[in-house]
């Protein structure tokens, strides 16, 4: 788990720079990029919070991120593990995802980040679910974070499996 937690705080880390948006981008403020073994698609919002996911071609999870300025507060210290909760508007299957024990992963030297790991059996799912919905309102530790617009998802969903499909080739 070290190794993994490791891994997710690189991911994390190398999304420190919110996406722009533009009017030629289908992708519209998500930011994907092949960071090594996985790849992420991430949105900073106007409150500071980031939120998308991390796709790890080789073990086929498919997780849940978010972190913003003082989680820990809402989180808790890096190591430990806290409830999240993820409410989707649109017509999905499944509007409602909780994760009992989602991991608390350090990023620098003062944040920490809640990445929820929903594993391969649902990974599908939860990419069309995010892909199909117009906004998540995300829970944290019971503190409800905000509501997020995913305008743009399910084109930054598709550059984030052609960006699986470039490690996968390797």
């Amino acid at each position: 788990m070290v190794g993994k937690a490791a891994m997710i705080a690189g991911l994390i880390l190398a999304a420190g720079v919110p996406a722009t948006a533009s009017a030629d981008d289908p992708a519209d403020g998500w930011d994907v990029q092949n960071v090594g073994q996985a790849c992420r698609m991430v949105s900073t919002f106007e409150d500071n919070v980031t939120i998308g996911l991390i796709w790890t071609p080789e073990t086929k999870d498919l997780e849940f991120l978010a972190f913003g300025d003082d989680w820990k507060k809402v989180a808790g210290q890096a190591g430990s593990s806290v409830p999240i909760n993820l409410k989707f508007d649109g017509k999905v299957p499944h509007d409602d995802w909780t994760a009992d024990h989602a991991s608390v992963i350090p990023i620098g030297s003062s944040k920490v980040a809640v990445v929820a790991d929903f594993g391969p059996t649902l990974a599908t799912e939860l990419a069309n679910t995010v892909s199909s919905s117009q906004s998540v309102a995300v829970t944290v530790g019971g503190k409800r974070i905000g509501s997020y617009d995913l305008g743009g998802s399910p084109a930054a969903y598709q550059l984030l499996m052609r960006c699986g499909e470039q490690i996968a080739a390797r």
